[in-house]
Order: structure tokens, then sequence, then C-alpha cells
């Protein structure tokens, strides 16, 4: 074989060309994908080591090599004898015959340590020459050979003995040493160190596991973002030392975090230090300061808000928990009214803001209503999604029943549009003390269930008829839905054939019809859908994916007529505020909450 073409450059001395051909071809061909050919590149560059040490030695003492390297190139013998190189020594340039023999003779064989592809002994001495140099190569390489398994041997035997409950530091010293050397390097592609280090390498029970495996490592010259180059055992080998390696790279980050961070504590303490006589001293005249821009920034915003009212200057009367300024006013509109506003100030992108929460407008909004015969007041009220509920308050109207809305609306629709003042009210919260869950009604229905539109207006822009229709459609869901056990059966006639025509919307959700009877003639009333929902109660992690977790539900309303279809022993409470369900001698109350579970009915017939 000629060693030169297998590592693909020309013929050379130079030990580092030849070990970076090898290094390049070590990247395609694979010691377990191609055992045959890797164990040719790994001879090849084994001879050429082999052959540019012979040449040295042969300069160094006077010598020539002629006879087996000619003009810069191995020789090949012919086109059917690739595997013959080499010359007649007497063609060497000038050197004379009695150079050749002796110790000489014996040098000339260890350039041809690059001659063997895996062929067998037998077949390899049927193609040698009579030509001493190619018998002394041939020597040579045999010798190589042999040294190169004695090697493997001697690494095996090391790994062995490499074990023990113990970290010694001398041990490591000698394997750091050990694995940066010629002789180490020489094996490191062998298939049965490969395989030992791959099998075994994770086995190893030794005190700093950790530093062992970066000293193979970087004896094989891993890199950290190259997993997918390796193939069979020096994948499995990388893979197992890949976690000592980011680890080695964590501790670094860590360090040199540490090291930032411990410089930042110290300027950090320096400055803290200089803060602190500074504040010692400004802190009495920051204060007023910010009690001043506070007071002065209230009244820039009630000028603002009302612009046609004025205020009398701000008196502090207190201080809340949250840090917030308390303040007392009087309008020169209604001077009867006594103003409360709370003033606190944050930081938005580094700038002081101020925020005034004050009662002016609800103080009207009351007053008015008191004027037109309404009851108005302050609900606190909340929007947005069950995830990200959002808290907020609401000017409120109460009508006392559902059978004066229509008064209560034109009473409503007057004032708003009388009353100028009003104006500063945006929308209004409409609901009636007489149910069991306001928070329903103003709301439209619960988490994941809505039955009719949220129950706040903007009275300035919505007529009488109109928003006497909105609050009668809600308030008729609202009873089938969440308090069926009021209903009369003058309502079912009322109420039964708009109830069914909605009803049908909620088709699409789990549930059955339901018909409603005259509970003395048995005359059907109407016939509406229960639904059942899907209540999303929360998310579960696990294995790093998040994914929402939902209850069955089914409102309180709805239940009572499951449960009242199934035969089920149920006795309404006297003052309408739920009813009970008494099964094999346990008592279940309902009416607490506007939904139950929907499995946990099965309990109850």
């Amino acid at each position: 074989m000629n060693i030169w073409k297998i590592l693909g450059i020309e013929p050379t001395t130079d030990k580092k060309a030849i070990k970076k051909a090898y290094a390049a071809k070590t990247k395609v061909i694979h010691p377990e994908d191609a055992p045959e050919e890797f164990k040719r590149l790994h001879e090849a560059y084994q001879a050429a080591l082999g052959f540019a040490d012979y040449v040295r030695q042969v300069e160094h003492s006077g010598g020539s090599v002629t006879s087996f390297y000619r003009d810069g190139a191995w020789e090949d013998a012919g086109e059917d004898d690739a595997e013959t190189a080499g010359g007649d020594p007497s063609e060497n340039k000038g050197e004379p015959e009695a150079a050749r023999t002796g110790e000489a003779a014996e040098e000339d064989g260890a350039a041809r340590a690059g001659e063997t592809a895996g062929e067998s002994e037998t077949a390899r001495t049927d193609e040698i020459t009579d030509e001493p140099g190619q018998e002394s190569l041939l020597a040579f390489f045999e010798e190589s050979q042999e040294k190169h398994g004695q090697q493997v041997d001697a690494f095996l035997n090391h790994w062995k003995e490499f074990q023990g409950p113990y970290h010694d530091p001398e041990a490591m010293e000698w394997w750091k040493a050990y694995l940066s050397s010629e002789e180490f390097q020489n094996i490191r592609y062998h298939a049965q160190v490969l395989e030992t280090l791959a099998d075994e390498i994770d086995d190893k029970c030794f005190y700093g596991i950790d530093e062992v495996k970066m000293l193979f490592w970087e004896a094989y010259g891993f890199q950290g973002d190259e997993e997918n180059v390796y193939q069979g055992d020096r994948q499995r080998l990388y893979k197992s030392l890949y976690p000592a390696y980011a680890k080695q790279q964590q501790n670094i980050q860590y360090e040199r975090r540490w090291a930032r961070n411990d410089r930042i504590l110290r300027v950090f303490i320096g400055i803290a230090v200089a803060a602190l006589l500074a504040v010692c001293i400004l802190i009495p005249v920051t204060i007023h300061r910010q009690r001043e821009n506070g007071r002065l920034f209230l009244i820039d915003y009630m000028a603002q808000r009302y612009p046609e009212t004025s205020f009398s200057e701000p008196e502090r009367t207190g201080k809340e928990d949250d840090g917030s300024i308390v303040y007392a006013m009087r309008s020169s509109a209604h001077p009867e009214l006594p103003i409360t506003a709370k003033v606190e100030y944050g930081y938005v992108e580094g700038k002081r803001v101020y925020l005034v929460k004050e009662d002016y407008g609800q103080l009207l909004f009351e007053y008015y209503a008191a004027q037109y015969g309404l009851e108005g007041c302050l609900v606190t009220y909340t929007e947005g999604t069950y995830a990200n509920p959002e808290i907020v308050e609401y000017a409120t109207l109460l009508y006392p029943e559902i059978g004066g809305i229509d008064a209560f609306c034109e009473s409503a629709e007057k004032m708003f549009r009388e009353q100028e003042e009003l104006q500063i009210i945006e929308e209004v919260a409409v609901c009636t003390e007489s149910v069991l869950f306001p928070q329903v009604l103003l709301d439209g229905g619960v988490p994941d269930f809505s039955f009719a539109e949220r129950q706040v207006y903007d009275l300035h822009a919505v007529e009488a008829e109109e928003l006497s229709k909105a609050l009668k459609d809600a308030y008729m869901c609202y009873m089938f839905q969440f308090e069926a056990w009021n209903i009369t059966t003058g309502q079912y006639r009322e109420w039964g054939a708009a109830y069914e025509e909605r009803s049908v919307e909620w088709e699409n959700e789990d549930g059955e019809w339901h018909e409603e009877r005259d509970p003395d003639s048995g005359e059907l009333l109407c016939r509406f859908f229960i639904p059942t929902y899907d209540w999303l109660e929360g998310f579960y992690s696990g294995g790093g994916v998040s994914l929402p977790t939902y209850t069955r539900m089914i409102t309180v309303g709805n239940a009572y007529y499951f449960l009242r279809d199934r035969g089920a022993d149920l006795t309404v409470n006297e003052d309408g505020s739920g009813f009970t369900v008494k099964f094999y001698g346990n008592i279940t109350d309902f009416g607490d909450e506007p939904s139950v579970e929907f499995y946990d009915l099965r309990d109850c017939y």
C-alpha cells in the first residue's frame, strides 16, 4: 500500500503535517462504520511517523534513505504491485555501498513502517522482493505493530488499576501526563481502547470523576458543539464525557459571575455609604417636597377632572398603610359633600408619577340618585378572565324588584339626561338586592359560562326601553340558572317561550333538555336546555409542560332541575335561600355557591 495516498498527502518527514492529515481523515473514516479502512488509515499513520523518525536518524548519522525515499516520493513497483515501494539500493545518490551494511541497513528497514493495510503476514511476505531495504521495512513495521499492541495492553492494565475509594493526586498527575503523551495519542482511536472507555467510563467509582472525565475530554480533543460529528464508540464516549464538560462550563460562568458580582458589591457598598450620608441630610427635605408635590398634583388633577367646579385647599388628614396620603376637600357646588382624596406615587420608566383616587364623582352619583328616588352605591367588581382577573369599582344603581323595572329605567334615563355633572360617570352597573348572587347577575354569568351581557351600561347613551329589555332578559336567565326553586308557575308561563328560545344557544354544551310542568295539573309550561360546562380550575405543570385542568360544573339552579327530574328528595328552604337533598340519611345543602361540581350530584340520588 502507499501510505501517503491513504493519508492524502505528499511524502514528508514533518510530523505535524502527518498528524494533521490523520486527524482530517478520522473525521470521515470511523472505526465503527469502516473498521478495516480505519485500521489501514491508522497503520498508515503509524508507518508515516516511523518513517519520519527513521529518516531523521539516518540523516543524523550522515546516511541516505534514497533507497526507500527518492526525490521526495515513495516509488511504486508498478500498477499490479502497488504495495511494493522502494528501489534498487545501488541507485542511492552518491552513497557508498559499504555504508549500507550492518547497523545502517537495519535502520534502513525502519523507513518502511507505513507498509501495512491489514493484510495477513503470509500475504505480505509473498509480495516482498529480495531487496534488502524492503525486508528491513517489513521487519520495522512488524516491530511497530507489536509495539502498538503492547501500548494498547499497557493502557488496559492502567485503566483496570485506576479505581479506588479515594482521590489520589499522584495518580491524577500520572494520568494527566500519560493522556497527553505520544504513546496514548498513538492508540486513542484503537477500537479496543474506544470500546473500553465508552463502556466503563461511567462505571468507574472514584472521587473526582468529573476531573478524570475532563482529562479524557481534552485528550480526545472533543468540542462542545460537535456532538453530531462523532459516531460509534466515539459518540458514546462523547456523550459520557459531555456532562462533565457542561458542568465545567457552568462552573466557569459561575466563577465569572461571582467575580463580577463581587466587584459590583464593592462598588455598591461604596455608593451605599455615600448615599447613606446623603440620605441623612436629604430625607427631611425630600419628604416635605414629596408631600408638597403630591398636594399640588391633587389640586391640578381636580381642576382638570372637574373644570366647572372649584375646590377648597386640600387638608392632609392622615396616611394609609400603602403609603398614600389622605386629604379632605370641599366643592363650591356641593359644600355639603365631604370629599376624600388619596395620593400615592411611584415610578414609571424612571420617572416619578402620582396616582389620585377620589370619591367626588361617586358622591355626586349617590346624591342625584336620591333626588330621583333611586338607590346608588359603590360596588367592587371583578372583570377579565378567571386566569387574569382585574378588580375595578363601579357606581351601581339598585332596582327593588323586576316588576318595577320599567319605572326604574325611566328614572335612571331622566337623571342622566338632566344632570350634566354626571357626565363624569362613564359606566354604571345595574343590579337588584333581591337575588342571592348579585355578582353573578352583574357579571352576566360565572367563570367559563355566560348567560347574558355584563350588566354594566353607559346610561348617557342607553334609552329606557332598551335598558329595560336587557335587564329583564338577564334577570330571567339568572332565575332559571341560579334560583330555579324561587320561580313561580306564573313566571314559567310568562318567561317559558322566551327562555326556550334563548336556551337553544347552549345546545352545543353537554347537557339535556328539560320539560317543566304544572305540579298540580301536569300541564307542560315550558321546555329548556340544561347545560353543563368545563370550568378552568388551574394548570398542571410536569415535564416542562403546563397543561390546563378542568372541572365539569353545573349552575345551582340547573342542579335543582337535574336532581328533581331524577326523583331526588328535595326540600326548598323557607326563606328561598336554597334547597336541601336527603339521600341515605345524608343531607346536602345547595345555595351557598352559584355553581356545583356536576359529578357531586351522583351522591344525591
